[in-house]
């Protein structure tokens, strides 16, 4: 049986009165194509603006520099997403340049790049800094291109951030133990320890593992017994003593406890005696977090004093959802039931009091849109492992305030944030259509779905006649890392209804007959045509 003698017209829905999950399918698809056609928008109004000499995308609008910690990690990393599933022409052209230019232009010390000035004058310090190279480049990465890497695989991007890390440690200006540290700041050596992690992962090079852990060593062996547990802010090695005593919950200080998350589970596959050695510091850790961190609902306080405990900081963390990546990594790996509950509090808790999601004071605290972006998708994550109907639907609220943040030239806050935005709409249209995706998209056809226990319900409404392929996800924690786990992480996109290559599944198209298809080809993709004004119904389960 052919793939390519499967392709259906689609001229009605043909399967007499309309199944229960169709309305909420329906409801999906329109969230997904509004959060896919103003991702769009973002990116081409964002093209406009970039710089006419060296063709690179500014900071913000009264910056027009290229700044990597910001351009490079937070802007157009998800332009290219974007165009991926939505203009391939544009990912194929505009992006691929882009990337280029970044690498003829802004690589400094090896391939490790630092900020460009516009009109293609020069760097934008005369001078080399090799903490502000470092931290630009690491956030590149851990923001940028792994999760570019996570979503679609082996790409320019991917081996871009490989030369990026192999140089991270090469190039780094700091010393402990004999060994290289890329920092003296959580941040950024929790941002090393996630990127080294995954491309351990995916290449079992016995260089990314030494490095990640001599990082993480320097935490669980060295610097948590003197702090209580709690990592400091910014440590001064030369001295061996913090610089800032405090823990910061919140983002540009949260990094680390996901990072050493993410390379206790690399150690415990790679090298068990190491985690074994580790296992006693890393619970600490989790215990000391949860211990003197959480407010009233269960979600994070902003920042704690390390030696005390005592709450500095009294607001709450925005990117509540990425600590707890750390505390439903550390379930995972000892069983301990306490680390779910408490992953399942703060998504109790926030649902309760829906500015967790939407804080509508961001603007005048300097978080904007960003504060939906960093709560909705740690929220997305989350939700992939323990399903919550209330937060389900405080999303959607939230989705909705969120869209309208945008303005009518495609331009949502004039900075680099606005790449942000793109992110998570592009990872909520997702959730939405359960990872399918439809090739020639357009902004008048809507992709819904429902999650089935042995399958998905999907439904596709087009307002114009389309054609193309439905396609549909796979275990990419698998596919694109070689992960024994899917454990939750920072900046992965979550995988929901997923095949298996050699999988059997039955797929039913408008109630009509099962037809038995296998994963590589729902994978590649099944041709359909559906007529203007229409919509179609796709059933897929698994055979058992």
């Amino acid at each position: 049986m052919r793939l390519f003698a499967l392709t259906l017209v689609l001229t009605s829905l043909a399967i007499g009165a309309d199944p229960a999950w169709l309305g909420r399918a329906e409801h999906n698809g329109k969230m997904a194509r509004e959060a896919m056609d103003r991702s769009l928008r973002v990116t081409h109004a964002w093209l406009r603006l970039a710089d006419p000499v060296t063709g690179l995308l500014p900071r913000r609008d009264n910056n027009p520099n290229w700044v990597v910690r910001d351009s490079a990690a937070d802007l157009y990393p998800f332009m290219v997403i974007a165009s991926y599933f939505l203009e391939p022409r544009l990912y194929e052209g505009a992006m691929h340049d882009i990337l280029r230019r970044e690498m003829q232009l802004t690589m400094r010390v090896g391939r490790l790049s630092d900020d460009f000035l516009a009109g293609g004058s020069g760097f934008v310090r005369p001078n080399v800094e090799m903490d502000e190279i470092v931290f630009g480049s690491s956030e590149y990465m851990k923001d940028g291109l792994l999760p570019i890497t996570e979503i679609l695989g082996e790409t320019p991007w991917y081996h871009r951030m490989r030369g990026i890390a192999t140089d991270m440690v090469k190039y780094a200006p700091y010393t402990w133990n004999g060994r290289k540290l890329p920092a003296q700041t959580s941040e950024i050596n929790g941002n090393a320890l996630q990127v080294l992690s995954r491309m351990y992962w995916r290449t079992r090079d016995p260089e990314y593992l030494e490095n990640l852990i001599t990082i993480a060593d320097f935490y669980f062996l060295h610097q948590l017994p003197k702090t209580n547990y709690l990592p400091v802010h910014d440590w001064n090695i030369a001295t061996d003593q913090p610089k800032r005593g405090v823990f910061l919950y919140s983002d540009h200080g949260n990094e680390i406890v996901g990072g050493l998350s993410e390379a206790f589970v690399a150690v415990s596959n790679a090298r068990p005696q190491k985690a074994a050695e580790w296992k006693s510091p890393f619970k600490k850790l989790i215990d000391r977090v949860l211990e003197v961190g959480l407010n009233p609902d269960g979600v994070w306080y902003a920042g704690v004093d390390v030696q005390t405990g005592k709450v500095v900081d009294q607001r709450h963390a925005h990117c509540w959802g990425y600590m707890f990546n750390g505390i439903y990594t550390a379930y995972l790996m000892t069983g301990e039931e306490k680390y779910r509950q408490a992953v399942q509090r703060a998504m109790d808790g926030v649902v309760r009091k829906p500015e967790y999601l939407f804080d509508e004071s961001g603007a005048g605290r300097g978080w904007g849109a960003n504060a939906y972006s960093d709560s909705i998708e740690g929220a997305l994550v989350l939700i992939n492992r323990i399903p919550h109907e209330g937060l389900d639907r405080a999303m959607d609220d939230a989705m909705l305030k969120y869209y309208k943040r945008q303005k009518d030239n495609g331009i949502v806050e004039y900075w680099y944030g606005d790449g942000n935005y793109i992110r998570t709409a592009m990872m909520y249209a997702f959730y939405k259509s359960q990872g399918a995706f439809l090739t020639n998209w357009h902004d008048r056809v809507e992709l819904g779905a429902v999650a089935q226990p042995n399958g998905v319900n999907l439904v596709i409404r087009a307002e114009s006649p389309w054609s193309g392929l439905l396609r549909f996800d796979v275990a990419r924690h698998r596919e694109h890392w070689n992960m024994g786990r899917n454990y939750p992480r920072l900046n992965e996109w979550p995988e929901w209804f997923t095949v298996e290559h050699d999988k059997a599944y039955n797929v039913r198209i408008n109630g009509g007959e099962a037809r038995r298809h296998y994963g590589f080809e729902l994978r590649k993709g099944i041709p359909l045509s559906v007529a203007g004004s229409q919509k179609a119904t796709v059933e897929v389960n698994s055979i058992r």
